[in-house]
């Protein structure tokens, strides 16, 4: 049934021709649920009603259990929008995945029908479907996943689909949001995305009304189902006051995504009976009763039928919290994580071939895709070949498994977080890694997250590989150096590739670990061919993965350590004889690959030894990863008697060269620094 129409009243202020038309409102949906049947339809199957009464129970039941102190966090309920989550998720096929959010309960127990593991779940006990971990708000099962923050899982949905299409396998991706979650941009991202891939992803739209505690007509502008239009998406309406015509419509909507192939969204019409959250409701009374009055399963158990069937439902979800154990998941077993950890047993020779740092990465990651990777980036396509052409060429060879995209840096780690869910070794290339801050949700919310509240049941193997640094001339948001920003992250690895050490061992290296990866390389060091070792030093690698480099001269005992990365280590290694001569020093290199987790392992034998250490990053040296190493040193009891942190000057990067060269740590600018320090000064 229709909303009323009405004229588009002008909006107070605004510029003339400015409407909200098609803003809806509370007395639309009274007239939905007044106009309804006072009975459900009876071509509504019974087994979909007894599994919305049975949402309702648990939900009520976790409710009783919160107030008498046998639950802890929170808990936000459907009650009143239970029919929405049976009349989608009970309709989908096995192979078919559900994403879903903070009011994730129905969602859950309509796709996987384990409510007794729900139960436990929010109660803390190992038995729960996430062990306990998740609790409410982050649940996971095979076909389905949920999280908290507002549409952080919708692009991963989208790579779920993605997935799908790319494999030629069946099953649908279905994404649940409410109508606040339209003020966030990946859920556009993510639309754009799906219809210029033309994947099979249906996006359903609880619109109860309320964003927490925001009316609509505060939160939401325009027009809701003309937002999906905009896109190309097919749109269905319906709500959950008329049951039957839900059910219709649902299915036409899964049926459209499943048979073209092609996203569509469907937006439901419902109204939560219960708080936000617990308790939290400043709604008005009268309102809330109107809708309970006319809420579909309060008017079937006056039925009496439906009442007994109630009764015994109530009676079942009794019995099992009453029956459930008390366990809960040992400290032990959660303290574990996916980093690499391993020790180098010793050091191999380092021996690279000449050729180019982007032609080695294009060698790389060309390798990846023999493998059955998956790349996705913008303007990685052919013949441009990404903004650094390390991508050229591989768009036209591997045309099922490269994909360019939209600027969309939050969607393209969203899909390759879905893909990598299914099993896809997946990389994400972000253009400039600047706009890495467009990522950091996804990276922090799902990818850093995910196999620990998830009770271990899933890894994420993705690749995020994105250009650093500066000195090209690129300007204030285009130069930075952001690397301890993300070594700050738990449970995501982070390398710094360079051209010391040819970057295809490392990525071949990286392409075993089952979780998430960070992969930076630098704009400079694209040009540079491989480093060749001099006659007069020497080059080792620690025989682990992405492990650490040093450089050594052949005569002479080091006096002076040096720890940098990426391509000041390359320039810093290049210049090792103009450090000896301006300072008097003798220097012994090592260069960090792995940034987290931190080995210092190599690095402190060396220092161990010459008592001086210079510590070279490529931004400012505040809070920085030298910070990190001093700490772990000072823990580790060999601290060096002499140390010299050097990085960017804080403050942006400049465009002009002068004044960009005199700001980032070049060459110039260590020796000028290391000159005027106590370094040089007996020990």
């Amino acid at each position: 049934m229709g909303l009323i129409q009405r004229e588009c009243p002008t909006l107070p202020g605004a510029a003339d021709g400015a409407t909200r038309c098609n803003q809806v409102t509370v007395a639309d949906f009274k007239l939905l649920a007044s106009s309804a049947p006072s009975l459900i339809d009876q071509s509504v199957p019974d087994a979909l009603i007894k599994e919305a009464l049975l949402i309702r129970t648990v939900e009520q039941k976790f409710l009783t259990l919160f107030s008498t102190g046998q639950m802890n966090g929170t808990v936000h309920t459907c009650v009143g929008q239970e029919f929405s989550a049976v009349a989608v998720a009970g309709q989908l096929d096995p192979t078919d995945w559900v994403t879903s959010n903070h009011r994730c309960h129905g969602h859950f127990i309509s796709r996987t029908k384990n409510w007794r593991g729900l139960i436990d779940e929010l109660m803390g006990l190992d038995s729960g479907v996430c062990r306990g971990i998740g609790s409410s708000q982050h649940l996971f099962a095979p076909g389905f996943l949920s999280n908290g923050p507002q549409g952080a899982l919708i692009p991963v949905a989208t790579g779920i689909a993605l997935h799908h299409k790319r494999n030629g396998l069946p099953g649908i991706s279905v994404s649940f949001i409410g109508e606040g979650t339209l003020g966030e941009g990946v859920l556009y991202e993510s639309m754009n995305m799906a219809k210029l891939l033309q994947l099979p992803h249906l996006i359903v739209c609880e619109n109860n009304l309320y964003s927490q505690s925001t009316p609509q007509s505060m939160g939401v502008a325009g027009d809701i189902p003309m937002r999906a239009r905009a896109f190309g998406l097919t749109v269905y309406e319906a709500d959950t006051w008329n049951v039957g015509d839900l059910l219709a419509t649902a299915r036409s909507a899964v049926d459209h995504v499943r048979r073209e192939s092609a996203p569509a969204f469907l937006i439901i019409r419902t109204y939560r009976l219960n708080a936000h959250s617990k308790g939290d409701d400043d709604r008005d009374s009268a309102e809330i009763n109107f809708f309970r009055e006319h809420d579909p399963l309060s008017r079937i158990l006056t039925d009496l039928r439906w009442a007994k069937i109630n009764q015994k439902v109530i009676a079942e979800v009794d019995a099992h919290v009453a029956n459930s154990s008390r366990s809960s998941l040992p400290l032990e077993e959660y303290l574990r994580d996916q980093l690499p950890r391993t020790k180098s047993p010793g050091l191999l020779p380092i021996k690279n071939h000449k050729i180019r740092m982007a032609q080695a990465l294009n060698h790389a990651y060309r390798k990846r895709l023999e493998a059955g990777a998956a790349h996705i980036g913008e303007d990685i396509h052919d013949p441009y070949g990404g903004a650094f052409k390390v991508t050229k060429g591989l768009m036209v060879d591997f045309p099922n498994s490269v994909f360019t995209t939209p600027i969309s840096e939050a969607a393209i780690v969203g899909v390759a977080t879905g893909m990598s869910l299914m099993g896809t070794e997946s990389y994400a290339e972000i253009m400039f890694g600047d706009f890495m801050t467009n990522v950091f949700d996804q990276l922090i919310s799902n990818l850093s997250k995910i196999h620990h509240m998830y009770a271990f049941q899933a890894t994420v193997p993705v690749r995020i590989r994105t250009p650093m640094g500066g000195k090209r001339g690129y300007g204030p948001t285009h130069s930075q150096s952001l690397e301890k920003f993300l070594v700050g992250i738990d449970n995501v690895a982070t390398i710094y590739l360079n051209s010391l050490h040819d970057p295809a061992i490392t990525v071949s290296e990286v392409s075993a670990f089952p979780g998430p990866v960070v992969l930076l390389e630098n704009k400079v060091d694209y040009g540079n061919f491989l480093w060749e070792c001099p006659p007069h030093l020497e080059a080792w690698r620690e025989d682990r993965p992405a492990g650490s480099l040093r450089i050594t001269p052949t005569v002479g005992k080091p006096t002076v350590t040096i720890v940098s990365y990426g391509q000041t280590a390359r320039d810093i290694a290049d210049h090792l004889e103009d450090f000896f001569v301006a300072t008097d020093m003798i220097p012994e290199l090592v260069v960090l690959q792995m940034l987290h987790p931190l080995d210092i392992s190599l690095a402190e034998s060396s220092i161990a030894s010459t008592g001086r250490l210079v510590l070279v990053e490529d931004g400012s040296v505040n809070f920085g990863i030298g910070a990190e190493i001093l700490a772990q040193l000072a823990e580790h009891g060999t601290s060096p008697e002499k140390v010299l942190r050097i990085g960017a000057e804080a403050v942006p990067i400049p465009s002009v060269s002068s004044l960009e060269l005199q700001v980032l740590p070049t060459m110039g600018r260590i020796l000028h620094q290391v000159h005027c320090s106590n370094m040089q000064t007996s020990r």
